[in-house]
């Protein structure tokens, strides 16, 4: 039974936006190449087959063979433009590498796991942990760099190629972490379910240095996951079994 919930979700919501994302971007690069290599040829032939009595100036021909190779040129440009990921996207990517990164650590742990877990009122938690130690939301981020919190402030520093620091974003991953295990929480024991949802900021990047020891939830790398949901067991084999179905059946409700 645990293998079927370990599988629920092979391929998690960021990593279905990237392949589409993916997917659109070298559609539109196809597209571009095409039209490029169409509008190239014809403007070739079109010159070709009028050359000895082609007049440079204001006449359709020379208008027409002109538009064709200007159109050839801005869809190439534009071909380049498509075949390099975007900024959203290479974050997309980078977020997506880091969930995957954890995920290898998880599924060394005993007990249920569900990746981009959809919640009631919006959003997803990264990864879930259900086993005799209690319920575990990840939030998973692949921040390098130096990252500091206290209570809910963020900062992270950066350090640039000549060993220059400056401030990179960072947003509010506590805030965003406790929110979603609260909103998975409510919908457990609203099915009478009463247990309580540890939220958890998981930083991936292995050049990350993290000094969250004031932070409002605990922040760990991937390594120290075992250590964490290694404490004393507070829940059964029968509470695991009711926790994971319902959690279940919330993933095929807002899947």
């Amino acid at each position: 039974m645990r293998v079927l919930y370990a599988a629920l979700m092979k391929r998690s919501y960021p990593e279905e936006q990237l392949r589409k994302m993916k997917k659109k971007r070298r559609f539109h690069s196809l597209k571009l190449a095409v039209l490029g290599t169409f509008t190239l040829f014809t403007g070739s032939l079109l010159l070709y087959h009028f050359y000895d009595s082609l007049f440079i100036g204001l006449n359709i021909l020379f208008i027409l063979i002109i538009a064709f190779f200007i159109i050839s040129i801005l869809a190439f440009v534009l071909m380049l433009h498509y075949l390099k990921q975007s900024k959203k996207e290479a974050q997309l990517k980078s977020g997506v590498e880091g969930e995957r990164l954890f995920k290898e650590y998880l599924e060394k742990i005993e007990g249920y796991k569900f990746y981009s877990l959809p919640l009631p009122h919006g959003g997803d938690i990264d990864a879930l942990l259900v086993n005799k130690s209690g319920v575990f939301a990840f939030e998973v981020k692949n921040y390098s760099g130096i990252i500091k919190c206290v209570g809910d402030n963020w900062q992270r520093t950066k350090v640039g190629k000549g060993g220059g620091h400056y401030q990179g974003h960072v947003g509010n991953p506590s805030e965003e972490a406790r929110r979603h295990a609260r909103d998975l929480q409510n919908y457990l024991r609203a099915r009478g379910i009463q247990v309580d949802v540890t939220p958890v900021v998981v930083i991936t990047h292995t050049q990350a240095r993290i000094d969250g020891t004031q932070c409002s939830v605990r922040v760990i790398k991937p390594q120290d996951a075992k250590t964490l949901v290694s404490s004393n067991e507070i829940l059964t084999e029968w509470e695991l079994k009711q926790i994971a179905k319902e959690i279940k059946r919330l993933a095929n409700q807002l899947a």
